[in-house]
Order: structure tokens, then sequence, then C-alpha cells
């Protein structure tokens, strides 16, 4: 039993981003030391959605209000560089107002990505509209080829 505690105290405290070749400083930048994690280097790993979604996860799960918000900020910061106003909502929710002005609900921002989602959205569904229903031409080219 003594052996196994010896061996318990040699454990790793620090966790390294797995950066291939790269030998930059932020790739060799601790990200876990002992409990303290730190958030910017870990999210640093990952981009869109994942990132997000691993900024809540830290959020949700931490005890340490500090850590709290800094991964909501990260996380609200990150939304906006995307299109999701269904998570920008919930995120803004729980932040409630403890960031400050700059962390408020952006209803502005919402609309215009709304709006902009929808213009898409009808764009496209014309084009497949135009894909699905075939020209007079090509209607006849077709009835004739069948016909023979």
């Amino acid at each position: 039993m003594d052996g196994d505690d010896d061996t318990s105290g040699q454990m790793i405290d620090e966790i390294y981003a797995n950066g291939g070749e790269e030998t930059d400083q932020r790739s060799r930048r601790a990200i876990m030391s002992g409990d303290q994690l730190d958030i910017e280097a870990y999210s640093a790993l990952y981009s869109g959605r994942t990132k997000i979604m691993r900024l809540l996860f830290i959020a949700n799960s931490s005890k340490n209000p500090t850590v709290q918000l800094d991964a909501l900020r990260m996380a609200y910061d990150e939304i906006k560089k995307g299109e999701n106003t269904q998570l920008f909502r919930e995120v803004v929710q729980k932040i409630d107002g403890r960031l400050g002005p700059n962390y408020d609900m952006d209803l502005s921002w919402c609309e215009a990505v709304e709006r902009k989602a929808e213009q898409k959205k009808e764009r496209l569904e014309n084009e497949l509209n135009a894909y699905r229903c075939p020209s007079g031409a090509l209607l006849y080219i077709m009835g004739y080829t069948f016909d023979t």
C-alpha cells in the first residue's frame, strides 16, 4: 500500500496541449497545473461550436464563480463570431448581468443574424425550387425520349 502512495505523489500535475511538431510557446503552455485550469489555453485547442460547448461545460461544472464567469465570457465572445442566436440567449441568461453592460443581450445583433438567416433560407429554397421544376424545353425533351 505504501508503494501506491509513492506513485500517486509522482503523478504528472501539468497537462500540455498536443501541438504536433510546433514548438512555439503557446503550444507548450500548461493547461492544467494541480487543480487550476487555464481556460484560455484549453479553449485555444478548439474552435467553433466545440469550443463553445466545452466552455459551457466548464461554466456549468465549475464551483468557482470566477472560472464560471471567465468561461461564460469566452463563450459569449465566441458565439458572437457565429450565427447561433438561441445559444447566445442561453449564455446571456446564464451571465445574468454579472459581467457588466458589455455582456448584456444584444438584440440588434440577434435580429440582424436572424434576418440574414431568413434571407439565406429563402434564397436556398428558391434555388431548390428552380432545380425541382425543370423548364418547358426540358419537359419536352424528356417526354420525347420516353415516348420513342
